[in-house]
């Protein structure tokens, strides 16, 4: 099949215009550089939960998650949501012996042991952070 010169031409011509200009740079992929932050985010949150377990809640839940004088949290479904694991550290659970850490700790810290407990028992990747914490707060004036 022949093509029409003009068409051949026209052809060869955008394909010769199409080298020649210059393509803008493809902008870095900005969401690959947000996962990257929140890994390391996680990573950092995740390494200082675990010495905060060891002192404010390895006494009572077990250096390992196993339990003692506090439920045990390995193999406990509750360890999956951390809006509830959050919770029950800012309020305690008084009744069965569990002091509030609001007043204790700080978003931060709050945050690292949730994320630790999460990882560690409750197979949760995400991490918890400082805002959530802050927002679970109710926004306290002072909310460390």
């Amino acid at each position: 099949m022949k093509l029409p010169l003009t068409i051949l031409l026209a052809t060869a011509g955008a394909v010769a215009l199409s080298a020649a200009v210059p393509r803008e740079q493809a902008p870095v992929n900005a969401n690959a550089e947000t996962y990257i932050q929140v890994a390391q985010d996680a990573a950092a949150l995740r390494s200082e939960g675990q010495p905060l377990y060891a002192k404010e809640c390895g006494g009572c839940h077990g250096a390992n998650g196993q339990g003692g004088d506090g439920p045990k949290l390995a193999g406990n479904d509750f360890v999956k949501a951390a809006g509830a694991v959050i919770s029950q550290i800012l309020v305690g659970m008084t009744e069965h012996g569990m002091p509030p850490f609001a007043d204790v700790l700080n978003d931060r810290q709050i945050a690292a042991i949730t994320t630790y407990v999460t990882a560690t028992w409750g197979q949760v990747t995400a991490a918890t952070t400082p805002d959530m914490v802050r927002t679970m707060r109710g926004g306290a004036a002072g909310g460390m």
